[in-house]
């Protein structure tokens, strides 16, 4: 249990702190697409962001809807499970 462990703990603390900031987000303001989230989120690369929305698209907490060619829209889940308790 080194550095690697307490390394990965650290990853997991962000990943769950940037899942909760997505979250929030898309509470607080319905639908938007993926770049108004990543520009909400300033600390956080963009890389980091696709990253966790992919996660949580495949969980089915949130949807992504393509309205026209190379726009997609974010939006929770109706009655989302992981949804943060404060964020309703």
């Amino acid at each position: 249990m080194g550095s690697h462990h307490i390394a990965c703990e650290d990853c997991m603390f962000h990943t769950n702190v940037l899942e909760s900031a997505i979250l929030e987000e898309l509470a607080r303001v319905g639908t938007c697409t993926i770049e108004e989230i990543y520009k909400r989120l300033p600390y956080y690369s963009w890389g980091r962001v696709f990253s966790v929305v992919d996660r949580l698209t495949r969980q089915g907490t949130i949807v992504i809807k393509n309205p026209a060619p190379f726009r997609y829209l974010l939006s929770l889940t109706p009655h989302s499970p992981n949804l943060p308790r404060d964020a309703v």
